[in-house]
């Protein structure tokens, strides 16, 4: 079916499942509030900025959930073959959804395997969500889906953070770089996102039991601070989150 200019703007509101926002069996509410959102966001340029560095032709997000940052990279890098991979049937079906030009597979890494390699694989808030006892063979299959010499870049919460209901854990730079030590080369390490005051006001600000702050301007002003201060960390002491890039043996 061709769609007429009223009904592709119509057809363009699905980019995101709107609907779904508004609420009335617990209570009325049409937002939908991400506390973690300006961790996100600042993750995403973040991860933007590192990719511009490398050299790649293909890139597999692993653990892709919803697609989000394999978009982003399809948005940012063009002409480049970028694809995601989940477990789950319900992250890959809403990834599809939302990102129809995307390539979505839905598999389990250690139990099959996908049809090429990649130059870059991203672990990005995933390898917490991984049973300690299958570590190792998870580690393994992300570095079976790499070419020779390919790249891994992860991010993982610290240990300085409680470890959540949805985790099995949470590491440090020790004991992080002790599970890649078989499979990758360390190239870099960058202890991100600092335990601060600051942070907590700003969230507060964004949103509370109150008022979500609306003002662009003001959101704007709060997010350039936060990346500006309250992101980057020199100490491991102070940091929420690791950063690695590692390279395949």
């Amino acid at each position: 079916m061709v769609l007429d200019r009223v009904q592709k703007i119509q057809d363009d509101g699905y980019a995101f499942p709107y609907h779904y926002v508004a609420e009335y069996k617990r209570g009325f509410s049409q937002c939908y509030n991400f506390p973690w959102g300006i961790n996100y966001a600042a993750t995403l340029e973040f991860l933007r900025d590192r990719l511009k560095k490398e050299s790649f032709e293909s890139l597999i997000d692993v653990g892709c959930g919803d697609g989000r940052i394999a978009k982003e990279v399809q948005t940012n890098f063009k002409n480049k073959v970028v694809e995601g991979v989940d477990y789950s049937s319900r992250s890959i079906n809403l990834a599809r959804a939302l990102n129809e030009e995307g390539t979505y597979h839905n598999l389990n890494i250690i139990e099959e395997q996908l049809p090429r390699r990649y130059d870059i694989a991203l672990l990005i808030e995933v390898f917490e969500h991984i049973p300690p006892e299958l570590g190792d063979s998870f580690l393994q299959a992300v570095a079976n889906l790499l070419k020779d010499g390919g790249t891994l870049l992860l991010t993982v919460p610290h240990g300085n953070m409680p470890t959540e209901d949805k985790h099995y854990r949470h590491f440090t730079v020790e004991t992080l770089s002790s599970c890649l030590a078989p499979y990758f080369n360390i190239v870099e390490i960058i202890p991100f996102e600092k335990i601060d005051w600051r942070k907590d006001f700003i969230d507060t600000i964004l949103t509370n039991k109150l008022f979500i702050l609306n003002s662009m301007k003001l959101k704007n002003i709060l997010y350039r601070y936060y990346k500006k201060h309250l992101f980057h960390v020199t100490d491991e002491k102070t940091c929420k989150r690791i950063y690695i890039k590692a390279q395949k043996r």
